[in-house]
């Protein structure tokens, strides 16, 4: 193959490998909003359970599949998004980057450029085309089932990314009985007017980045985990907005008192737009100004038995 032939494949190669990874880096902030559209949090001994659905909300049943733990030990838990792998991507592209700038080196036989085999330019992009093909491949696996929902919050332990997902409780209407034995004048209606509030509290917080508030509104944990992205988005000088939100339902779906303490799941449908700028030059990175994002998930809310105040404690995606 000859010298230009070669250059004319490993600059398609490169553009190809250099457009997929920055890609990758940017995959997780497409669609942020509070929490960073992931499920996160905390629901008591139903954490492991996707959530229930009131009967006017039910979708026709699936059927129902057997969820049988794997027979070997559970391996490490995968780095989550931001760590090792995107690490690795990064220092691929860097990596190709430096060998293009001495490239000129390289025309006088250094690994491919300029002779003949395989050298290091082939190897980093081999490596890179690889690990790309690895990515298609295991996003699909990951994307279906509600199995592959994991909770992000670094205080929780680790071991809720492994446990086996349980399947919903059949549709029903919500029983209140537990919560009004110690608050005998719980308001069904009241509470969903409190949620929604507090749905668009939550929203304006993180939009500002607003800890203060959050940390009124969420239980610690929550507010902890919830603190340490808003804290990586202003280390790269990002800000996610939230605007024109509109509710379209909301209702309660699930209502269980344990451990001392009552719990109540509500069901948000809902519209907004939701993208990220880099405040340092005012550009978007994400998301769209002009393109609403449609979402539906569900928010459960926790205190302690009795006329307490309530605090969001979990927010999952179906």
């Amino acid at each position: 193959m000859c010298a230009s032939l070669r250059r004319a494949l490993h600059m398609v190669m490169a553009l190809l490998v250099t457009f997929s990874l920055t890609m990758l880096v940017l995959e997780d902030y497409a669609e942020a909003r509070a929490g960073g559209a992931r499920s996160s949090g905390m629901r008591g001994s139903r954490s492991y359970q996707a959530p229930a659905r009131s009967s006017r909300s039910a979708r026709p049943a699936q059927p129902r599949r057997e969820v049988t733990p794997p027979l070997q030990q559970p391996g490490p838990v995968a780095p989550q998004p931001g760590g090792f792998m995107h690490g690795l991507a990064g220092g691929l592209l860097g990596g190709f980057l430096g060998a293009m700038l001495f490239s000129s080196l390289a025309e006088g036989g250094w690994g491919g450029f300029g002779g003949s085999g395989i050298g290091l330019i082939e190897i980093l992009l081999l490596v890179g085309l690889g690990y790309l093909i690895y990515r298609m491949v295991r996003r699909p696996a990951l994307a279906t089932g509600y199995g592959a929902m994991q909770y992000q919050s670094t205080g929780y332990p680790s071991t809720y990314n492994s446990a086996p997902v349980e399947e919903a409780p059949a549709a029903v209407e919500p029983d209140f009985s537990s919560v009004r034995i110690l608050d005998p004048g719980f308001d069904p209606g009241g509470f969903v007017k409190f949620a929604q509030n507090i749905f668009f509290k939550v929203q304006a917080a993180w939009s500002q980045k607003d800890e203060a508030t959050l940390i009124s509104l969420l239980v610690p944990e929550l507010a902890r985990s919830w603190g340490q992205e808003l804290a990586e988005l202003r280390d790269r000088g990002h800000r996610n907005c939230i605007e024109n939100i509109a509710l379209r339902a909301t209702e309660i779906t699930e209502v269980w008192t344990e451990q001392g303490q009552d719990y109540i799941t509500v069901r948000f449908e809902a519209n907004l737009l939701d993208y990220t700028v880099d405040e340092r030059i005012g550009a978007v990175v994400a998301g769209s100004r002009s393109e609403p994002v449609e979402f539906e998930e569900f928010w459960t809310f926790t205190r302690p038995v009795g006329p307490n105040p309530w605090k969001l404690t979990a927010v999952q995606q179906p």
